[in-house]
């Protein structure tokens, strides 16, 4: 079984923002938050403009052809990403994922919407 430090050394394969560097991006329009947590987690508060993309269907959102392949990433192949979820993990794996899926210019919060939350 893979220990969690080996899991999450994909960070090191990632571009990884602090919440503060994320801020100055709130307003660019060339930037579009994802927020990788639950439903209930969303619609309890997100960031900015952030958009929800459960990180357990993420795969699905990504793939050409897919059902639930969502259209934003086809038709801006030029915005920036910027992904994150509660406390850090699950946005390093999502930010994984999307660069290996193709998507070319995404980052993660290091340390999600708790470390967002600090710097309101």
């Amino acid at each position: 079984m893979k220990k969690f430090e080996d899991l999450m050394s994909v960070k090191n394969e990632i571009k990884n923002i602090s919440a503060s560097e994320a801020k100055e991006k709130l307003t660019d329009p060339n930037v579009q938050f994802i927020d990788v947590r639950d439903k209930e987690s969303f619609t309890k508060g997100t960031i900015g403009n952030a958009i929800h993309m459960d990180r357990a269907f993420l795969e699905f959102y990504l793939a050409e052809g897919s059902p639930l392949e969502n259209e934003i990433f086809k038709n801006n192949p030029d915005k920036e990403y910027v992904v994150f979820c509660g406390v850090g993990g699950q946005g390093t794996l999502a930010t994984k994922t999307m660069q290996d899926m193709g998507v070319k210019n995404v980052k993660n919060i290091v340390g999600g919407i708790a470390e967002w939350d600090k710097i309101k």
